[in-house]
């Protein structure tokens, strides 16, 4: 489907469900500037960004987006829910935003471009409703029984909430604050930022037909997703970086992984 046929984002309407959950959760995070962190708290905070960040570079963009590459079922099941436990809505519904986002980048019927504004692209999007229902664009999800349920109703805040229930366990209410809600509001930003500075600033080293940058330090924050030019003139690839100084966390493992035999046929770039 090209980008003229597709009906032009007006997303009107406030979501009341992503607004309430958004702004909750910074809301609730403010606290970690009252509560001093312990080791335990900063390490679970580490290691739930890293492992639900790695979910969704990994999972929901670069296996279920783009089927970059091949897994078994039961990593893909793995990598989907702990992309679902970074809180940034369900699988399908994800997939679905993001492949519009290819279908009709930068123009008006793209959910998060800044030509209407850096903060919209950000987050504004986030608060407000579509015009069309994006699962469409992930029909190929649906026979997937574990993504169906991850996706169904309140179901995306359930992996997110055993994080919480296991950082309680661990670390008590300190690890709560740091582990779980400052881990979400920090891979936010940075998921953010991919749709947001990578589509107003950074190198252009591909003439692609929309505005998106490679930007070092988005890269960093993000696994990867931050060679954001590379991956618009190459979206089935799963490798992002195309030159040696361009870190990219993601492809690292993904390689590591195809001489273990748990990943294979991941996609590289023409370039």
């Amino acid at each position: 489907m090209s980008s003229s046929t597709l009906p032009a984002v007006q997303a009107s309407r406030i979501n009341w469900v992503r607004s309430t959950v958004i702004i909750g959760v910074h809301l609730a995070a403010i606290s970690a500037f009252f509560i001093r962190p312990t080791l335990k708290d900063l390490i679970l905070g580490l290691v739930f960004y890293i492992l639900t960040g790695l979910g969704v570079t990994m999972g929901f963009h670069r296996l279920l987006a783009h089927r970059s590459f091949q897994c078994p079922t039961w990593f893909k099941r793995f990598l989907v829910i702990f992309g679902t436990a970074s809180l940034q809505g369900g699988p399908i519904w994800w997939v679905g935003v993001h492949r519009r986002h290819h279908q009709a980048c930068d123009t008006a019927s793209d959910p998060h471009s800044p030509i209407r504004g850096f903060l919209f692209s950000h987050f504004g999007w986030m608060l407000k409703e579509g015009t069309s229902n994006e699962r469409i664009n992930a029909r190929d999800l649906f026979s997937d029984r574990v993504i169906g349920w991850l996706d169904r109703g309140i179901n995306p805040l359930v992996p997110w909430a055993v994080t919480g229930v296991v950082c309680f366990a661990i670390g008590g209410w300190s690890a709560v604050v740091w582990g779980t809600l400052v881990r979400t509001v920090l891979l936010w930003h940075a998921t953010w930022a991919v749709n947001s500075v990578c589509h107003v600033s950074g190198a252009r080293p591909h003439d692609t037909n929309e505005r998106s940058g490679n930007v070092w330090w988005v890269a960093l924050t993000t696994f990867g997703e931050g060679w954001h030019n590379n991956h618009h003139a190459h979206p089935q690839a799963a490798i992002h970086n195309e030159r040696w100084w361009e870190f990219d966390p993601s492809a690292i493992l993904l390689k590591i992984f195809e001489r273990l035999g748990i990943v294979w046929d991941a996609r590289r770039s023409r370039a």
